[in-house]
C-alpha cells in the first residue's frame, strides 16, 4: 500500500514506501511520546518564547532535570524549540518555537481538542 502527498506549493505527488511511512511513524511516535513534550510544546505555542523559570513555573509537576532534558530534545533531535541568549550578565536565556516548531502547531493544538473532547484521563 502507498501513501501518497501532495505537497501544497508544487502540486507534486511523491510515493511513500510502507517502510518510510513506519520509519516516520516511528520517528512521530519517538517525539510524541515523551510525556512532557506535548506539554512543553503547547505552553510555548500559547505563551510564547519564556525563560526557563517561566516555563518551569507553568509546568505543574515538571522537575528541573526533566525540563532541561526535553527542551534540549525538543532542540536538537526535534528542532522544534530555539533556545535563544537574552542577556549576558546576567545569563539570561529563553525558549521559543522555530519556524518548524510553528509548522507544527496544527497537530499540537488538534491533540489537545481531542483530549479535551474525549476527556482522556492517565
Amino acid at each position: 500500500m502507498s501513501t501518497h502527498s501532495e505537497s501544497s506549493d508544487t502540486k507534486s505527488t511523491s510515493v511513500v514506501t510502507p517502510s518510510q511511512s513506519q520509519e516516520t511513524l516511528i520517528s512521530m511516535a519517538n517525539l510524541l511520546g515523551r510525556k512532557w513534550h506535548l506539554v512543553i510544546l503547547h505552553q510555548l505555542l500559547t505563551e510564547g518564547a519564556m525563560g526557563f523559570g517561566e516555563l518551569k513555573g507553568e509546568i505543574d509537576h515538571i522537575s528541573s532535570k526533566v525540563l532541561s532534558d526535553s527542551l534540549d530534545r525538543l532542540e536538537t533531535e526535534h528542532e522544534l524549540v530555539e533556545r535563544r541568549i537574552v542577556s549576558e550578565k546576567p545569563v539570561r536565556v529563553e525558549y521559543a518555537m522555530t519556524e518548524r516548531g510553528r509548522d507544527f502547531a496544527p497537530i499540537v493544538d488538534r491533540i489537545h481538542e481531542w483530549g479535551v473532547e474525549h476527556k482522556m484521563r492517565e
